[in-house]
């Protein structure tokens, strides 16, 4: 069957009618991880959601519709969403449109919108920009930095339109609000509780130790944990 795509979305493992746990990234799209919280036999499987024309940016809530688009063609009956950063906004616009689909979600590294200021960031420099993202070497040490800071910036403008604007979704599942201790973006558990505004399910607030790329070091053990609870 191959990989499964709609509207410039692609999860692999490709989805299926099974119960599923798709993991949607943040800026720079990073999923290799995601292969070593799964192994062989292990359910559910947990699938990674890239979106796969880097020169096409939409906006977050397009995003968003783009994947609940592609789990509701499908078949998937039931989805956790799992989202690290900005992709935890992509889970939150995608939840909206999945209804009794959506077992709930986990959200990691992010802020609920109304707690997370605008970022500067799209005023940076390349190079103080790609080492404010934490990018990796093969990106900043080349020629093609200045490519990828033209798409960050582009991401960053629409983050913070999509901060601006209004009314959010406010879903009826569980969800799970992740921070880390040496994120600016998710440190405070009283900010993460905020997202209890945007779930009508019980909220569950957990902080680790670490930085804002946490999730790429984050046991499977812990995630599988986060997730179980979330899908009830």
């Amino acid at each position: 069957m191959g990989d499964q795509d709609s509207a410039h979305y692609l999860v692999s493992p490709p989805l299926g009618d099974d119960p599923a746990v798709i993991f949607v990234p943040g800026l720079g799209g990073r999923t290799k991880f995601v292969d070593r919280w799964n192994t062989p036999g292990q359910e559910p499987v947990i699938r990674r959601a890239s979106w796969n024309d880097p020169m096409n940016v939409p906006g977050i809530d397009e995003r968003g519709a783009a994947l609940a688009s592609l789990v509701t063609g499908s078949g998937a009956a039931q989805v956790v969403l799992v989202g690290h950063s900005m992709g935890g906004l992509v889970c939150l616009e995608a939840a909206r449109h999945l209804g009794r689909r959506l077992r709930g979600t986990v959200i990691m590294c992010q802020y609920p919108p109304h707690r997370t200021p605008l970022s500067p960031l799209a005023d940076l420099p390349d190079r103080a920009l790609a080492e404010e993202i934490e990018a990796p070497p093969h990106i900043r040490d080349t020629t093609a930095l200045a490519t990828y800071a033209r798409l960050w910036r582009s991401e960053y403008r629409l983050l913070n339109r999509y901060l601006e604007s209004d009314p959010r979704p406010v879903l009826d599942a569980p969800m799970i609000a992740v921070g880390a201790t040496g994120d600016a973006s998710s440190w405070n558990p009283g900010c993460l509780a905020d997202w209890s505004r945007y779930t009508t399910g019980p909220l569950s607030v957990h902080l680790v130790e670490g930085g804002h790329q946490i999730v790429e070091e984050l046991p499977a053990d812990t995630l599988r944990a986060w997730v179980a609870q979330a899908g009830g």
